[in-house]
């Protein structure tokens, strides 16, 4: 087994769940992308922040179009 191996951990369910509602905060996601975002990381042993921040920014558009302010930028 390697150094890398070992070091890899499964994440808990709270934690993994704390760092979803943080990227859906922080990029302002609608409840739809919320779960879409939720389904692509799904199976996942452990994903960083910045990992979820970065799909989520390539995977939904810039701006929101759905706000209720009218389009504007999220992040």
């Amino acid at each position: 087994m390697s150094s890398k191996e070992e070091k890899t951990r499964k994440e808990n369910r709270e934690s993994a769940q704390q760092k979803v509602d943080n990227v859906v905060s922080a990029l302002n996601l609608t409840k739809d992308e919320r779960r879409q975002l939720h389904d692509e990381i799904t199976g996942n042993d452990y994903m960083e922040y910045s990992d979820m921040i970065s799909l989520a920014k390539r995977k939904f558009d810039r701006i929101n179009v759905q706000s209720k302010k009218g389009d504007k930028p999220r992040w």
